[in-house]
């Protein structure tokens, strides 16, 4: 190739080097850097994609020389892994741009490479080059250099050869005694052949010209040989395609002898399988040259390793070529020095090198260069090999395949492979052996019927042995012989047939046979394996057993003989079996037939060979079939043989035959490669077991992997035997294999074959051919996939008239092949013929823009066609058909896009041609395509070339497309006319929905349609049908919907006469949603054109006309327009970089609602405002000269009801402006100022609007920026006819954070001195201090402060808290002061006009000593104290004493709260001991951590001593006593006895215990009257309720006796309710969570009648209870119940029928809890009759039942006469549509229901509109729990449009259900309009950005919202941030759940940021989203309210 091939090469291939590297992009940019200017480099940089990086990098290498782009390239092959460049790419890149290399032929003429492989004779067929490998190819030229040639030993060839080169005949004159050597030698090797083919002939064994098929030569450098040697299988692959059946014609031994070498030597090596005659081969080579052939040569030596073997002493090269080849007759010294100086005439032949003994060391030999040296024979063969020894001689080795591995391959120079028969030398050697016509024909036949042993004979050797039992068999009888099935078997009749032929017997019986040689046979074997485990294949006589063994062999036939020279002279006999298959056999065999080896041994040493072979590894080598044949002879038809040579029985051979058997079963279950794949196969098909192979395909999985080695027809047959004998289809992936054509053919067999994948690029069209006859015989096969096969469109044509019948076929893929676009359109024309076919890919296919209409059409061929997608050029290219239907033909199909039943066709197809180089030519054949084709949901056409007359073509071919959802036309060229061009597709064409065009560096051009619902983009299409929904009146089912459409045209920078014309084209279309102008530089000018003609447009929504370069002139323009422009409701503008300009239109969604809330305001009798407006002006920079404007002309813009001026910067003079014009903006609602600096002064001047604006009715200041003023409502109300004006609003002024110090007090108090109706004023977090505290404590008085004053976080001193005490003395309307200096605790001064109580709250101020003492004195003169709370302080005994001292003067203290205050039980007791002389009603409560266990009981015990002590109530550490005034007395015997007025005893989760029990037994034995018992929550165990039953039997007038969870077992159980059977007052009963028994059940069954005043009963989660009956029936007699909770008893069917009976008697009862209880249909159908009665019902929980329909139907039937209902629960009881609609419909006849929970019921659609239409009528509903109800967009958009009928409604859960976007969108409609919502949950409901912004707009409405869970949704940052935004605006909300989204790092930043505005917030959880580790634990140090884990608790 030229020095200019490398850029051809690169523009040739662009596409297949973009596609190769792109994979590898980063790598690849980043080694170019050393070549790449800076500027290129960030040329390349700024591409977008890894795809046009590497298109833009190849594009600047091509500006390069060429010597730089070669090196690039070549480095990128060495670095880049092997399988990036395909095999030819790399080829033409390692040979481009390279120097000119000038060889020398024959003739004397000098030629280039290219003209050297044009001059082959026609007799040479030139293979294709195989990879080089990356390394040695850019090594010198040391290194050895491979080609590609093939030869053949054709002797006619050979005499073609000229016999004299150029060097030839420049050879100085040979000396006589040379000459007559080489005569001698000539003689010598020519009587030895000719002897030796005599004898051949008449054993009729394998001649040299019958053995060989081929002899290839191998391209590619030998370093790469490793990866082509497959060393267990002892194979070479020499290509990775198929080896033809056809012989191949090669070129002769003397050229390929004659190649030129760049090495001192020229070594060749020839690899061959054992039997393939290599040997053969060396002995014709010897034979040819003594002939004349060889002419290049002077001397052919000859020496075989298994001779040299013999030579243990050292020698010389002189002793080596003269004593053990030929010796000269004279002057052998001459000779050996004209060798020396010749010695590129001298040829070495090397045999056998897999037998050399000294192979393992051979490259750590030492070499010599001396030809006299003494040194060992391997030294010499390294030398020779090195070339250090006559150096330029040719060396020729033949070794087995895996044997190379030992020899230094870095200076081979060419590999061949000897590689034996095909089928037609199989026939041509049997015509030759067989003199008989017909016998050979039978022999032919039979092989051909037994394809096993039919691959035995590929290999020469073996083949002879075959026609040698075939022979015999065949002349046994004239009837057919049955020949074995497996190689074992067939071995085993070799062997019985060489014992007939040797003992000439022909009739003797084989078992005779075999007893009679028994012993001969077992010495047999015993050589054989001797001579595996030494490595041995040849024997000596030294080497033998014995001599009788000797001669049994060789008599037999068993061992071949030969003669060996040594170097003596003599002539020594040598042993070989007559091949390894046979040695390997035997050597099995000895393992089957040994005594001593046993059955365990024999399992231990079975094993597959490995892939790998290390030096380490060479005792095994020969081992390769040995574990074959012991699998064969594991076979059950060997027993007979194996027992009758082992002399056992058959059990003896069953148990060995049984050990191998189960290791192949636990070798399937083993991780194996391919080639352990196949040697299992081989194992298990020689067992002939087809159980043992349906068990291994069954342990494989059905998958064949087989990828980089040689497959043969063998491995094929054993393969087919496994696959067909399993009990599933199979699948083979087979990858880079050679193989030959046969092994194609066998896949015939294969009826179970599922999935046939093959791939590499040597297959070609020959490989399509024999495949095309092979796939419609196997019947079962779906999938065929042929990737990177070189199919071209010959071989497409072949596999098209196959695959036409093939209707079993579901996926065909041909993709990286030739196939071109003939070969594409044949494949595309047979797919209507193919039934079942489901996908097709044809990509990488050298397709053009025809190949790739070809695939577009099967569009209109194949009606089922579901997706055709066609990339780049047709290197993408696939096909989808539907695949519940068959391949239909057009012409039979019809184009309607309905079912044959009439309903819509619900198919979604889609057409997608990316980067094809469409043009404007092409779209009539498209449009042909389109408009006879299968209607479609997506046409994609992006990317292409059509310009605007393209699309101007497309345009005026639309009405004829059938098209649903949308068209994509980015990235074509279009300019701003094809845009407006598009544009009139809106007026012409009903059925488009959306325009989008942008036409920036990547352009994008969408048009939507809405003839369907649904799609890809489901979230539009549903949106839009929201909206129709929406349109329709609640009360006219009947209303036409209406299509409302959007155009996005951004960045197509418009001039203002295309947007005059645009405006045009808008004017007639009346149905436009959204109008998007964004990003088209109009200007002023422009947008104020704009803003002129916006009047006569009809959107709906919204235009956007963000970032188009306007200023405030446009601003004003647009204001002034506001009036003309009646519907719209908010403008939005930003001037910012990132400009904003929105203009909403009234939304119709709205105007129901609207029309809804004038009605109700009209009805009240309220005046209805205009429709609401909302301006919002961001970064504008607005002095105060322009604010002036601004309220000018805001004053005339009718009804502006928020203005917002966030983020401005405005000056103090601007916003005094603003103030000032305030009064005169007389609908304004809300004027917010956020995101501006906000100095103390400023906030001062926001707070005087309060005094300007006698509207404003709330101001709230932020230092961070935020600033809002709320403004009231206008409005009045009439009475009678008279209108009157409303009751003014109270005002709020809030300067939280506002760094207000003390100088700032004066003129703030200034401004609330004349600040009418204040009721709240927020000055927390401000800098006030003590100082600050004293003002405001003089100033209080004065102030007209309605509620509330929170001063909280002002860093004030306990000087300060006393401050704000003392407040309680000077201020009149103060009522209650609390103050806390805790860090989150809050300091609050509340007023009241009417004082009826003062309060005092203390709490961690840390007074102490004189603070203390001043605290009290403070309080002391405060007598109407009410309440003194005094927590978290330190006070001693003396300060308690001083306490209570004061409390005589605080006649009015009801309450007195002590918690945490380190009080002691002694101190305590002091204080009641105190408070005996204070006689009066009080409530005194403390907290500390001593109260629990003994402590708590000892402090019942002093609290009871004193007479006016009513209640004692202890629960954890808190205590709580109430006192009365006076205790009661009561005689209750003779005796006077006084009785203190305890009335109740709690002792609540406190570690009260059995011992403490005892002490309060003497207490309550004090107190006969007691009313209440509650020991809740405690561990009384069974001990303890001895002693309660003690308890109870004093206290007898008990009404409430409360053991929840007092661990009582069973038997303590029967104690307490002996004890409460004596309680005949009793009415509450609690003994929940304790274990009740049977015989505690029965018990309490038996006394509940007795208890007639027993009014409410709690059994809920009681344990133990297996039988409920009698309890059931003891409940049905309590006639006074009122509540019943038996959460969690199991009442089952037959106690609910038990309880049900009883109920109607229960008339009181209004609360039933039956939760849990196994009820089923039956149970509830007797309980809904029981309740038919009970109309006072308030609330029913029957959750976690089974009532399913048939229950819900009759509690339905019940429910509608429940007026006073207020609970229903009826979560998870498999209830369904039908049962739900009854239950809903039932609903809307309980007017007073205020929780609904049908959680977890599957009610469906229906059900949930009914429930829509009853929710009006449920005008106290707080909670509805629809939680996992199976509702979709309809069920949920039913919903949404009736919850603003819903006022009262404060929890709502539509969790996993999938309401979609329209019911989404309709809810944060709802949310306007539920001001009481405290909870929303939407788990699970597929809510995206759209969405998640959507319902944020409807919770800031939510002033009441407290938790909001939106987790496991598709929420990311864009809705995170949303979400953040509304945050601050949600004063309530305390938790936030956004687990499970898709947020990263930036959208929780802004939630942190959020959340430091908003203290009410407790946590946000973030857990499972995109957010770092490192990142998360960043944030949550940052703000602990986030949460990043798994659970959550409130306590972190």
């Amino acid at each position: 190739m030229s020095s200019s091939g490398i850029t051809d090469v690169l523009e040739d291939n662009h596409g297949l080097l973009v596609e190769s590297l792109s994979q590898h992009a980063n790598c690849v940019i980043e080694k170019a850097k050393t070549i790449l200017t800076r500027e290129e480099q960030k040329v390349v940089d700024s591409r977008g994609t890894d795809r046009e990086k590497i298109s833009m990098l190849l594009k600047r290498l091509i500006t390069k020389d060429n010597d730089t782009c070669r090196n690039f390239f070549e480095m990128l092959i060495i670095t880049l892994p092997c399988d990036v460049f395909p095999l030819c790419l790399e080829n033409s890149l390692m040979a481009a741009g390279k120097d000119n290399v000038q060889i020398t032929l024959r003739e004397g003429r000098k030629r280039s490479i290219g003209q050297v492989e044009r001059s082959h004779p026609s007799g040479v067929k030139k293979a294709k080059k195989g990879n080089y490998c990356k390394a040695a190819a850019l090594k010198s030229s040391s290194g050895a250099k491979l080609s590609q040639t093939v030869l053949n030993l054709d002797h006619e060839e050979m005499d073609r050869t000229p016999h004299q080169s150029e060097e030839y005949m420049n050879l100085p004159t040979i000396s006589d005694s040379a000459e007559d050597y080489k005569a001698l030698m000539m003689k010598t090797i020519s009587q030895q052949c000719e002897a030796s083919g005599t004898k051949e002939e008449k054993m009729k064994q394998v001649t040299i010209a019958q053995t060989f098929r081929s002899l290839s030569m191998k391209d590619g450098n030998v370093a790469k040989l490793k990866e082509r040697i497959d060393a267990s299988r002892d194979d070479v692959f020499n290509s990775h395609g198929v080896e033809e059946d056809d012989e191949i014609t090669t070129a002769n031994i003397a050229e390929f002898l004659n190649k030129n070498h760049d090495s001192n030597c020229k070594i060749n090596i020839l690899l061959g399988k054992a039997g393939t005659g290599k040997t053969k081969l060396m002995h014709q080579i010897c034979y040819e040259w003594a002939r004349g052939a060889v002419d290049q040569f002077l001397y052919v030596f000859l020496f075989e390793f298994r001779q040299l073997n013999l030579i243990n002493k050292k020698i010389d090269l002189k002793t080596m070529l003269f004593d053990l080849f030929l010796k000269p007759e004279r002057n052998a010294h001459t000779v050996f020095r004209f060798i020396e100086e010749n010695p590129q005439k001298v040829l070495i032949l090397f045999d056998g090198f897999d037998e050399f003994a000294g192979k393992a060391s051979i490259s750590s030999l030492d070499v010599s260069s001396n030809p006299n040296a003494q040194i060992s024979v391997g030294q010499l063969f390294s030398s020779l090999f090195h070339g250090k020894m006559l150096p330029g001689c040719t060396i020729l080795i033949t070794s087995r395949p895996k044997d190379i591995f030992c020899l230094p391959l870095d200076v081979v120079s060419y590999v061949g492979e000897v590689s034996g028969f095909n089928q037609h030398k199989i026939e041509e050697y049997a015509h030759n052996f067989f003199k008989d016509t017909e016998r050979s024909r039978k022999a032919i036949s039979h092989l051909q019927k037994n394809r096993e042993i039919l691959n035995m004979c590929y290999i020469p050797a073996l083949c002879w042995i075959v026609f040698l039992c075939l022979d015999h068999l065949l002349s046994q009888s004239c009837t057919e012989p049955k020949l074995p099935h497996s190689v074992t078997q067939f071995y085993i009749k070799m062997l019985t047939v060489f014992l007939s032929k040797g003992a000439h017997g022909h009739g003797q019986i084989e078992n005779l046979l075999l007893n009679e040689y028994r012993e001969e046979i077992h010495g047999l074997c015993n050589l054989a394996v001797r001579g595996l485990k030494e490595s041995k294949s040849v024997f000596y006589l030294k080497d033998l057993l014995c001599e009788k063994v000797t001669m049994f062999a060789s008599s037999f036939g068993f061992l071949s003989t030969f003669e060996v020279k040594t170097i003596d002279h003599n002539q020594e006999t040598g042993y070989a079996f007559v091949h390894l298959t046979l040695q390997e056999f035997l050597a099995a065999l000895h393992q089957m037939i040994n005594n001593q080896i046993t059955h365990e041994m024999l399992k231990n040493r079975f094993c597959l060979k490995s892939k790998w072979t290390y030096r380490s590894d060479m005792k095994n080598e020969y081992t390769n079939a040995v574990h074959i044949f012991l699998s064969g002879l594991s076979s059950s038809r060997c027993k007979h043989f194996l027992s009758s040579l082992a002399n056992h029985n058959r059990f003896w051979v069953q148990r060995k035959q049984k050990a191998i058997l189960l290791n192949l079963q636990k070798l399937a279950s083993t991780n194996l490669t391919g080639p352990k794949i196949i040697e299992l196969c081989y194992c298990v098909y020689e067992t002939q077991k087809c159980d043992l192979a349906r068990e291994v395909a069954a342990q494989l999985k059905n998958k064949f992997e087989l990828r980089n080695f040689r497959l043969t027809p063998a491995d094929m047959t054993v393969l087919t035997f496994i696959i067909n004998s399993g009990t599933c289809n199979a699948s083979m992936h087979i990858g880079g294999c050679a193989l030959d054509l046969e092994c194609i053919r066998v896949l015939g067999t294969c009826k179970k074959l599922e999935m046939l994948v093959f791939k590499s690029r040597r297959y070609e069209d020959k490989f399509a051919q024999t495949l095309s006859a092979v796939i419609p015989k196997v019947n079962n096969l779906k999938k065929l996939i042929l990737a990177s096969c070189s199919i071209g469109a010959k071989g497409a044509g072949l596999l098209s008239s196959a695959l036409g019948i093939c209707q079993h076929l579901e996926e065909i893929s041909l993709y990286d092949n030739e196939l071109g676009d003939a070969g594409i359109e044949m494949v595309t024309c047979v797919l209507p013929q193919i039934a079942n076919l489901r996908k097709v890919e044809l990509g990488s296919n050298n397709s053009t823009i025809e190949g790739v209409l070809s695939i577009a059409n099967v569009l209109r061929t194949c009606s089922n066609t579901l997706d055709i997608q066609v990339c780049d050029g047709g290197n993408v290219a696939s096909i989808r058909f539907l695949s519940n239907s068959a391949v239909i033909p057009m012409e039979r199909s019809s184009l309607s896009p309905m079912k044959s039943d009439g309903s819509p066709e619900t198919v979604q197809r889609k057409l997608s041609v990316v980067r094809c180089k469409l043009t404007e030519q092409h779209v009539q054949s498209l449009s042909q395509i389109l408009q006879h084709g299968c209607h479609l949901a997506w046409l994609d056409l992006s990317d292409n070339k059509l310009e605007d007359h393209g699309l101007r073509r497309l345009v005026e071919f639309l009405p004829e497309f059938h098209i649903s959802k949308s068209i994509n036309l980015s990235n074509n060229g279009f300019s701003e006319n094809g845009v407006l061009c598009l544009v009139k597709v809106l007026r012409k064409y009903s059925n488009v929905l959306e325009i989008k065009a942008s036409l920036k560096c990547r352009q994008r051009v969408l048009i939507k349609f809405s003839e369907h619902r649904g799609g890809p983009d489901g979230r539009d299409d549903a949106t839009t049908q929201m909206m129709n929904n929406s349109l329709r009146s609640t009360q006219d089912s009947k209303a036409k919907t209406t299509l409302l459409r959007k155009l996005s045209l951004t960045n197509c920078c418009f001039q203002l006469k295309h947007l005059v014309e645009l405006m045009y084209t808008l004017e007639h279309c009346s149905d436009l949603a959204e109008l998007d102008l964004s990003d088209n530089s109009l200007g002023d000018r422009g947008f104020s054109k704009l803003v002129e003609l916006l009047p006569k447009l009809h959107v709906g929504r919204l235009v956007n006309v963000s970032n188009n370069l306007i200023t405030m002139t446009g601003v004003f323009c647009l204001i002034k327009c506001l009036n003309k422009m009646k519907t719209v409701t908010e403008v939005a503008i930003s001037l910012g970089k990132n400009g904003k300009g929105l203009i909403f239109y009234e939304d119709q969604r709205f105007q129901k609602e609207r029309g809804l809330q004038e009605k109700l305001e009209h009805k009240c009798g309220r005046q209805s405002l205009c429709l609401p407006r909302k301006i919002s002006l961001e970064e504008c920079e607005i002095d105060d000269e322009t604010m002036r404007q601004l309220c000018l002309i805001l004053k005339t813009s009718s009804a502006l009801t928020k203005l917002d001026l966030s983020n401005n910067t405005l000056s103090e003079k601007a916003i005094t402006v603003l103030l000032y014009h305030l009064r005169c903006l007389q609908h304004l609602e809300t004027l917010s100022i956020t995101d501006n600096s906000i100095s103390s002064d400023t906030a001062l001047l926001l707070a005087e609007s309060l005094n300007i604006c006698e509207n404003v009715q709330e101001v709230e200041v932020r230092s961070s920026g935020r600033a809002t003023i709320n403004f009231m409502k206008k409005c009045c109300r009439c009475e009678g006819n008279k209108k009157q004006a409303a009751r003014p609003h109270s005002r709020i002024l809030s300067l939280r954070e506002c760094n207000l110090r003390t100088m700032n007090l004066e003129q703030l108090f200034k401004i609330l001195e004349h600040c009418k109706n204040l009721a709240e004023v927020d000055l927390s977090c401000n800098l006030l201090d003590d100082e600050g505290f004293q003002s405001l404590r003089n100033i209080l008085p004065k102030l007209q402060v309605l509620n509330l004053l929170d001063v909280s976080n002002n860093s004030i001193s306990p000087t300060g808290v006393l401050y704000l005490v003392e407040s309680l003395n000077t201020c009149r309307n103060l009522v209650e002061v609390e103050v806390s200096l805790a860090s989150n605790g809050r300091t609050l001064l509340k007023f009241a006009r009417r004082c009826k109580k003062k309060v005092c709250s203390v709490k961690e101020c840390n007074l102490k000593g004189k603070d203390l003492l001043k605290f009290f004195s403070i309080i002391e003169q405060c007598t109407h104290l009410t309440e003194l709370k005094f927590t978290s302080n330190i006070m001693e005994t003396e300060h308690l004493r001083n306490l209570v001292e004061i409390m005589g003067n605080l006649k009015h203290l009801k309450q007195l709260h002590l918690q945490k205050n380190g009080i002691s039980l002694t101190a305590v007791e002091n204080l009641f001991v105190a408070l005996k002389r204070c006689p009066k009603t009080l409530t005194v409560s403390f907290e500390e951590h001593w109260i629990h266990g003994a402590n708590a009981a000892n402090l019942v015990k002093c609290i009871q001593t004193h007479l006016n002590a009513a209640e004692i109530r202890i629960k954890k550490m808190q205590a709580l006593v109430r006192l009365m005034e006076s205790g009661k007395r009561n005689s209750v015997s003779t005796s006077a006895v006084s009785y203190p007025s305890l009335r109740i005893i709690s002792l609540q989760q406190c570690g009260i215990e059995a011992p403490h029990l005892v002490d309060l037994l003497s207490i309550i034995k004090q107190h006969p009257n007691l009313k209440e018992l509650h020991l809740c929550q405690n561990n009384l165990g069974d001990k303890g309720a001895e002693i309660l039953a003690e308890i109870l039997q004093v206290v007898r007038a008990l009404r409430n006796l409360s053991l929840d969870a007092t661990n009582i077992g069973n038997a303590g159980m029967v104690t307490v309710i002996g004890g409460i059977c004596r309680c005949h007052s009793l009415e509450e009963l609690n003994l929940s969570h304790n274990e009740l028994g049977v015989e505690s059940a029965r018990e309490l069954g038996n006394i509940l009648p007795g208890l007639k005043q027993l009014r409410i009963i709690k059994m809920a989660s009681t344990v133990g209870l297996t039988e409920t009956n009698n309890l059931a029936r003891g409940l049905s007699y309590c006639t006074s119940l009122e509540e019943i909770n038996l959460d969690s008893l199991l009442l089952k069917d037959s106690g609910t029928q038990l309880l049900a009976e009883g109920i109607p008697r229960m008339t009181c009862l209004k609360k039933l809890n039956l939760k849990l209880n196994s009820i089923g249909c039956k149970g509830a159908a007797e309980l809904a009759t029981g309740l038919k009665g009970s109309t006072g019902m308030v609330e029913i929980n029957l959750g976690d039942n089974s009532l399913e329909d048939v229950g819900a139907l009759k509690l339905a039937d019940v429910l509608s006469v429940m007026k006073s209902l207020k609970i229903l629960k009826l979560t998870r009881n498999n209830i369904t549509a039908v049962g739900g609609q009854e239950l809903v419909e039932a609903l809307r006849h309980c007017p007073s229901v205020e929780e609904v929970d049908l959680s977890r019921n599957s009610i469906g659609n229906e059900a949930a509109e009914k429930l829509a239409k009853a929710l009006p009528k449920m005008p106290c509903l707080k909670i509805l729990n629809l939680h996992s109800c199976g509702l979709d967009t309809d069920g949920g958009l039913s919903l949404a449009q009736v919850f603003m009928y819903c006022p009262t409604l404060m929890e709502l859960s539509l969790s996993e259900n999938n309401i979609g976007t329209a019911g989404i969108m309709e809810l944060g409609l709802a949310l306007r309009s539920l001001k009481s919502l405290k909870k929303l949950s939407l788990k699970l409901n597929s809510i995206d950005n759209s969405m998640a912004a959507n319902l944020a707009d409807g919770l800031v409405c939510c002033p009441a919202m407290e938790e909001v869970v939106l987790s496991w949704n598709n929420i990311s940052d864009e809705g995170a941030v949303r979400l953040a935004e509304v945050l601050p605006r949600m004063r309530c909300l305390r938790k936030l759940d956004l687990e499970g989204n898709k947020i990263k790092s930036a959208g929780a930043e802004k939630l942190a940021n959020s959340l430091r505005q908003c203290s009410s917030i407790e946590v946000i959880r973030l857990w499972k989203n995109n957010i770092p580790n490192d990142r998360a634990q960043n944030l949550q140090e940052q703000d602990s309210r986030l949460n990043f884990f798994s659970v959550y608790s409130s306590a972190l």
